[in-house]
C-alpha cells in the first residue's frame, strides 16, 4: 500500500472519532477521503464506533460506489453521496455527511445559512438545498444509488455545503483536515444563526470577507486538527 494511502486511511479513522466526539455525526452520519494514490477510489468506514480494529473496518470503494474488495464488510447505504460527488468535483478529496440537528432547520425553511463569523467563510458560495422530491418524487429520503447521487452534486455545484431537505447535510473539503473544520464549525455557524436573528438584523460576512477567511484557514488547518485530535 501507498505510504500516503495508509496516512490517509489512518486519519479517516482519526476525522471519524473527532466528528463523534464533536458532535456531528452519531450512530448515523459518514466521513470518506479519495485515495491519494488513485483519484477514481475512496474509503469510508465500515461504522463510527469501530475504531481501526480489523482489516474489514476500512472499505474501498470505486466511484460506482461498489466495493472493491468482495465478500468484505457492507458499505453505508449511502455511499453513493460520496461517489458521486468524488466524480463530479476532483477538487474535493474528503466529504463528511451529517444528521445535525442545527443544520435541519436550514434545510426546511426559506433562512438561508449564512457565515456569521470568521470561522465560517467557506459558506461564501452559499449553502444550496437539495430537495430530493423535486426530482425523485416520493422516496425514503435516502442517497441509496447514483441516479440520486448525481441530482445530490448538482445541487452542491461548487459550494463546500449542500443541505439535504428533512435529513442533513453535507459537507466536502480539499482534505480531511478540511473537511472535518468545516463539518464542525458549520454546525456551530447553525446554532449560532437562529439566536443572531432573534436578537434582531445580524450583520454576516460580506462575500469578499469571505472568500478571506476562508484563504486563511486553509494555512492553519493543522492547529483545530491537533487540538480535536489530542481530546480524543
Amino acid at each position: 500500500m501507498h505510504a500516503n494511502t495508509r496516512e490517509s486511511i489512518d486519519d479517516l479513522v482519526v476525522a471519524t472519532k473527532i466528528l463523534v466526539k464533536e458532535q456531528v455525526i452519531d450512530g448515523f452520519g459518514h466521513a470518506s477521503v479519495r485515495d491519494p494514490s488513485r483519484s477514481d477510489r475512496y474509503f469510508m468506514a465500515r461504522d463510527n464506533f469501530g475504531g481501526n480494529d480489523g482489516e474489514d473496518y476500512i472499505i474501498e470503494l470505486d466511484l460506482d460506489s461498489n466495493p472493491c474488495k468482495p465478500n468484505g464488510s457492507s458499505p453505508s447505504l449511502e455511499r453513493f453521496i460520496h461517489g458521486e460527488i468524488y466524480r463530479a468535483r476532483p477538487d474535493v478529496n474528503a466529504i463528511v455527511h451529517t444528521h445535525s440537528p442545527a443544520l435541519i432547520p436550514f434545510g426546511i425553511s426559506k433562512t438561508p445559512l449564512q457565515p456569521l463569523y470568521h470561522m465560517c467563510g467557506f459558506l461564501a458560495a452559499g449553502a444550496p438545498v437539495f430537495d430530493i422530491q423535486h426530482k425523485h418524487g416520493m422516496t425514503n429520503m435516502l442517497v441509496q444509488n447514483s441516479e440520486l447521487g448525481r441530482s445530490l452534486a448538482s445541487s452542491l455545484g461548487k459550494s463546500a455545503v449542500v443541505l439535504m431537505r428533512g435529513h442533513g447535510a453535507t459537507i466536502v473539503g480539499g482534505s480531511l483536515k478540511e473537511v472535518v473544520f468545516r463539518a464542525v464549525y458549520v454546525t456551530i455557524n447553525a446554532h449560532l444563526q437562529p439566536i443572531a436573528m432573534q436578537l434582531g438584523e445580524p450583520k454576516f460576512l460580506d462575500h469578499e470577507e469571505a472568500i478571506k477567511t476562508n484563504e486563511l484557514h486553509h494555512a492553519v488547518l493543522n492547529r483545530p486538527w491537533n487540538y480535536w485530535k489530542s481530546r480524543l
